[in-house]
């Protein structure tokens, strides 16, 4: 039970050792939900065959094989549905859109409503399956009905909370049912919970101590169950964060490397074509050859840019010290080196520019730049960007979160671009017209001051890149 709850929270593998992709935590539950069912079918099966021919205590034995196998039917359906969206979700990348198609013709478990109630089913099914069991062989008195434990048990795990109470109310119903009446058995007959029995306190006592059973273990489970999903989901951020950081600190060793390994033939090269330009001026050549030793010139400084670029977001802008800054300072220091600052327009209420925190000036400058950058180099060229501020207050905390959206007039993200955007060195620009680390850097420095970054394209023109970022005050 507790591996198959750990199939449910993804921390497993599925039977004959075969590692499946498979995204849904329903269709993992269900296949583990199967395989107990006919554990339930054998021991059923089992104990009425030594009941009945061993014990010699005569049982209805048509309506219990007809209930025993009626489990054994919907399980079968249930192992082929869950096989079936198994063979989907691990089916190679080729086919990947047919099968999938399928599933969801099929109706799977990829929607959360549609697997909690089908599971929500297959419980209540077997909760009146056990009741219909025991009504048969003695009701109350039969000492098998501690099993609506496991039944309440296995829903606190794999169902929503209302849904698991659903499963424990319907075991106490359950029970008053059997209490009431039951097919009686001769050898446990003179129980005082025999149906026949008049209502005293044995059966009240009973009643009350079944029933807080049930509220019991289904409240501790149901809480369980949620902390262990909380901690899985924790888990996984966790996970996601140390891999970015280990992104970043390759990108650290790489962006230190290429510039301790560049900067000294690059400067050697720009010394001589310094130098070679001097010379140039002394002799009469071709303007083709001076627009070439030009052009050289350019692309030196377009290297070191490049570098310090790399060096600076990577991690040598992200590592400065933390001064108070005000929102207008940080504006300034955004646009001002921009190559095109006109395109931009800013929009920021006046009583937002001398607002202060503590803050990286130069690392979110860059990476808001970044942003701008991109949003200009996506935009046609006639088209203007916009930078739009504004403030939320913290009532709780006394502090204030400034949030900022970048709006440009492109094309749009497509889904392979939303599900990519941030990757290192992903970029949809023309080859040599970007490294594909812009948003990489910004999403860590961003990142790295409490912030969030996000990315949408709500029209079919256009994307808005909103960011948040903690404006801790210097008090």
């Amino acid at each position: 039970m507790v591996r198959g709850f750990g199939r449910y929270l993804g921390v497993d593998h599925l039977p004959h050792r075969r590692h499946y992709a498979i995204a849904d935590p329903h269709i993992s539950t269900a296949i583990w939900l199967t395989q107990l069912r006919w554990v339930a079918v054998i021991g059923q099966l089992t104990v009425i065959g030594i009941v009945e021919f061993l014990l010699r205590i005569h049982l209805a034995l048509l309506p219990l094989l007809v209930l025993v196998g009626w489990t054994a039917l919907t399980n079968i359906g249930m192992w082929y549905w869950s096989r079936r969206l198994t063979r989907c979700a691990a089916s190679p990348t080729a086919n990947r859109n047919q099968t999938l198609a399928a599933a969801s013709r099929n109706r799977s478990f990829s929607d959360d409503t549609i697997g909690n109630r089908a599971l929500t089913a297959v419980l209540s099914m077997d909760v009146l399956t056990l009741t219909g069991l025991l009504y048969f062989t003695g009701g109350a008195s039969n000492p098998f009905l501690l099993f609506y434990f496991a039944n309440i048990a296995i829903a606190g795990m794999i169902l929503p909370k209302s849904l698991a109470w659903w499963i424990s109310t319907m075991s106490i119903g359950g029970i008053i049912l059997l209490l009431n009446s039951a097919n009686s058995v001769s050898e446990i007959e003179n129980s005082p919970l025999a149906d026949e029995s008049a209502w005293g306190v044995a059966k009240f006592a009973f009643l009350v101590a079944f029933s807080m059973c049930c509220c019991v273990i289904t409240y501790f489970v149901t809480m369980l169950a949620g902390e262990l999903r909380e901690r899985e989901s924790q888990l996984a951020i966790a996970e996601k964060e140390r891999e970015r950081a280990r992104r970043l600190e390759a990108m650290a060793t790489l962006a230190a490397g290429a510039g301790h390994e560049l900067a000294s033939p690059l400067s050697t090269i720009a010394v001589v074509a310094k130098e070679l330009s001097r010379s140039l001026d002394k002799y009469d050549v071709s303007t083709s050859v001076r627009k070439d030793v030009e052009l050289i010139r350019e692309e030196l400084n377009r290297c070191r840019e490049i570098l310090h670029r790399m060096k600076s977001g990577a991690g040598e802008a992200a590592a400065e010290n933390l001064n108070s800054v005000s929102l207008q300072e940080i504006v300034q220091t955004t646009i001002e080196p921009m190559r095109e600052p006109q395109r931009v327009i800013v929009e920021m209420p006046p009583s937002l520019s001398k607002r202060m925190a503590i803050l990286p000036k130069q690392a979110v400058a860059q990476a808001i730049r970044n942003l701008l950058q991109n949003g200009l180099d996506a935009s046609p060229p006639y088209e203007k960007v916009v930078l739009r501020i504004s403030e939320e207050a913290d009532s709780n905390y006394g502090e204030s979160t400034w949030k900022m959206e970048v709006i440009d007039r492109g094309v749009g993200l497509s889904d392979e671009v939303s599900r990519r955007i941030g990757e290192p060195f992903f970029t949809t620009k023309e080859v040599g017209q970007g490294m594909g680390l812009g948003v990489f850097l910004t999403r860590n420095v961003i990142h790295g001051v409490g912030g969030t970054i996000e990315f949408d394209s709500p029209n079919p023109v256009g994307t808005i890149c909103r960011i948040t970022i903690p404006a801790r005050s210097t008090t």
